[in-house]
C-alpha cells in the first residue's frame, strides 16, 4: 500500500483516535463531575435530582455531556505539551542540559507547598493542602513554560513540522500509525490522571474555607470563585495555542 493510500485510510479512521482518547475519560469525567457537584451546595442543582437517584435517560445524557466537557477541560495540558514537544529536540542540541531546564519547575512547586504549609491549619489538613496545591503547580507551571518557549521559538516549530512531514511522507510499513496509536492510548490514560488531579484540586479549593475553619460560609461566591480561578489557570495555556497556530501559519506563508 502506498503512503498516500495509508494516509487516506488513517484519515478515514479519525474517529478511532477520538474514541480512544475521550471515551474512557468521558465516563471518568462524569463520575468526577457528579462527585464535585454533589459535594458543593452551589453546584448541586446542576445535577437536576440525579444525586437523589432520580436518573433517567435524559439525565444520563446530561451527565455524559458533563463528563465529556470535564474530560476536554482536564485534557488541556496534553494539548500544550503536544504543541511544545518540538522543544525536546531543541533541548537535545542546546548548551544547557535538561537538568538545568528541570530546575525551572522546582521553585514554584516548593513555594506553593511552603505557602500552604505556613497556614494556621491542623496537621492532616496542612499536609493535604500542601501536597494538593504543589501537585497543581507541578501540572500548571510546565504548561506556562512550554507555551512561552513555543511562542518564542515559532521558527523552530515550523522546521520541526517540515522535518516531520518529510519523514512521514517517506515512511513505510505503517510506522506512523504505530506511534500514533501508542500516543493516543497514552493520551487516554493521561487524561484520566489529569481528571483525577483536577478533581482533587477543585474539591480541595471549593472546600478550603470549610476545611481550614470548620465553618460553612453563607457566601455563595466563596464556593464558586475558586473553581473559576483554577479552571482559568488550567486552560489559559491551551487557549494560547491559537496564537501559536497563527504564528506558525505566518512562518509557513512567509509573511
Amino acid at each position: 500500500m502506498s503512503q498516500p493510500e495509508q494516509e487516506n485510510q488513517s484519515s478515514s479512521r479519525w474517529w478511532e483516535f477520538y474514541a480512544v482518547r475521550y471515551g474512557m475519560g468521558s465516563v471518568v469525567g462524569a463520575v468526577i463531575f457528579f462527585f464535585l457537584c454533589n459535594t458543593n451546595p452551589i453546584l448541586k442543582p446542576m445535577l437536576f435530582g440525579a444525586e437523589a437517584g432520580k436518573i433517567d435517560g435524559t439525565l444520563l445524557a446530561l451527565l455524559a455531556g458533563y463528563g465529556l466537557a470535564y474530560c476536554y477541560i482536564a485534557s488541556a495540558p496534553i494539548l500544550v505539551f503536544h504543541v511544545g514537544r518540538f522543544l525536546l529536540d531543541i533541548g537535545k542540541n542546546a548548551k544547557a542540559p535538561y537538568w538545568r531546564v528541570a530546575l525551572l519547575l522546582i521553585p514554584p512547586v516548593i513555594a506553593t507547598a511552603v505557602f500552604f504549609f505556613t497556614r494556621s491549619m491542623s496537621g492532616v489538613v496542612l499536609y493535604f493542602y500542601s501536597l494538593v496545591f504543589a501537585l497543581a503547580s507541578l501540572v500548571l507551571w510546565p504548561q506556562y513554560i512550554a507555551i512561552i518557549a513555543t511562542l518564542l521559538k515559532s521558527k523552530e516549530l515550523l522546521i520541526f513540522y517540515q522535518k516531520l512531514a518529510n519523514k512521514r511522507s517517506a515512511a513505510k510499513g505503517g510506522i506512523v500509525d504505530s506511534y500514533k496509536h501508542m500516543r493516543e492510548h497514552g493520551n487516554s490514560f493521561s487524561i484520566v490522571v489529569l481528571e483525577i488531579v483536577l478533581g482533587i484540586v477543585l474539591f480541595t479549593a471549593g472546600n478550603f474555607e470549610t476545611f481550614s475553619t470548620g465553618v460553612v460560609s453563607s457566601s455563595k461566591e466563596i464556593y464558586v470563585l475558586p473553581y473559576v480561578m483554577i479552571i482559568l489557570a488550567w486552560i489559559l495555556p491551551a487557549s494560547s495555542v491559537w496564537l501559536v497556530g497563527t504564528l506558525f501559519e505566518r512562518q509557513f506563508s512567509g509573511v
